[in-house]
């Protein structure tokens, strides 16, 4: 479990951030990095890879100090 929440959760996190932003950037063959400005679906992607991933990433520490803490 340790191990999980200090190496593989972190990268999950990553990786959720990142095909977020690139499903809210990418449109029609090529990059627009101006799409999630313009408000829609790409804004929706955005928000929900900031929140998705910056959840998971405090989740798994919280879960981690918990742990931790009941070790001790």
């Amino acid at each position: 479990m340790k191990t999980y929440l200090r190496g593989v959760n972190p990268i999950v996190a990553l990786l959720v951030l990142v095909l977020c932003l690139w499903a809210g950037t990418f449109d029609d063959g090529r990059f627009k990095t101006h799409a999630p400005l313009e408000g829609g679906l790409s804004t929706y992607f955005l928000t929900k890879g900031l929140f998705c991933s910056s959840a998971l990433f405090l989740v798994g520490k919280i879960v981690l100090l918990m742990e931790n803490r009941a070790d001790k």
